[in-house]
């Protein structure tokens, strides 16, 4: 069998609930990556939520997938 490798993505959007990725607004939803590489996922996160620092309800979050 081969080895499973995860893919890593930046979702980002505005949520209901910043602290909640569940309440992520799917219509304002965008999906950046695949990343290889958790930390270049980590840094495009940070940067898009910089990006958006006066808006109180954007967030990204990083996820993988397989």
């Amino acid at each position: 069998m081969g080895k499973i490798t995860n893919r890593y993505w930046v979702v980002e959007g505005t949520h209901k609930d910043p602290n909640d990725i569940e309440t992520l607004e799917h219509s304002t939803e965008k999906e950046h990556g695949p990343y290889s590489d958790e930390k270049q996922a980590t840094e495009m996160a940070k940067a898009l939520i910089q990006r958006n620092i006066d808006d109180f309800y954007h967030r990204a979050w990083v996820i993988t997938k397989h």
